[in-house]
């Protein structure tokens, strides 16, 4: 029996060194493992912030272009407005030219008027004569200009709002 046991403690033995290996062979190969997972997990993060740098500069670069975009857009806008401003002031500065003439025109009617009526009946009937036709004249000038269109300026701002709610 005593050979039998003397056995048993080199099998034991045996084991043992066979189990230190294995153990030993799963250890590096978990090390393997766990060392893959590092370099793994550093390429992601050095991936990711590859990434971001690249989203960042790339929406950076649009940023750039739609500014750059909006402000020709305002440019054209603007000039949209003057030109619908310009387009529009016209016919009332022409219309305000018209009125101002009409005006010159009342006041020089009125002062000669009232020196033809100084001058009384008589030798001054010449005078009142050459005012009387000037005046029915005048008349019928400012007759005519009635007749121009009306001007309804807010039909034109109504325009410059569409404009700028199309816009917005």
């Amino acid at each position: 029996m005593r050979g039998a046991m003397e056995l048993e403690p080199e099998l034991l033995l045996q084991e043992a060194r066979e189990n230190v290996e294995a153990a030993q062979s799963y250890r590096r190969e978990l090390g393997h493992r766990l060392e893959g997972l590092r370099e793994a997990r550093r390429q992601i993060k050095e991936s990711a912030s590859q990434t971001r740098d690249v989203l960042k500069q790339h929406f950076n670069d649009l940023k750039g272009t739609l500014g750059k975009l909006l402000d020709e857009r305002l440019v054209t806008l603007l000039q949209e407005v003057d030109t619908i401003e310009q387009e529009t002031i016209k016919p009332l500065d022409d219309c305000q030219k018209l009125i101002e003439h009409g005006v010159n025109t009342a006041e020089d009617l009125v002062r000669e008027g009232e020196i033809a009526m100084l001058g009384g009946v008589g030798e001054e009937n010449e005078k009142l004569w050459s005012f009387t036709k000037k005046a029915s004249h005048i008349q019928l000038d400012r007759w005519m200009t009635t007749l121009q269109p009306k001007i309804t300026g807010s039909s034109f701002v109504n325009v410059l709002q569409i404009i700028l709610r199309m816009y917005m």
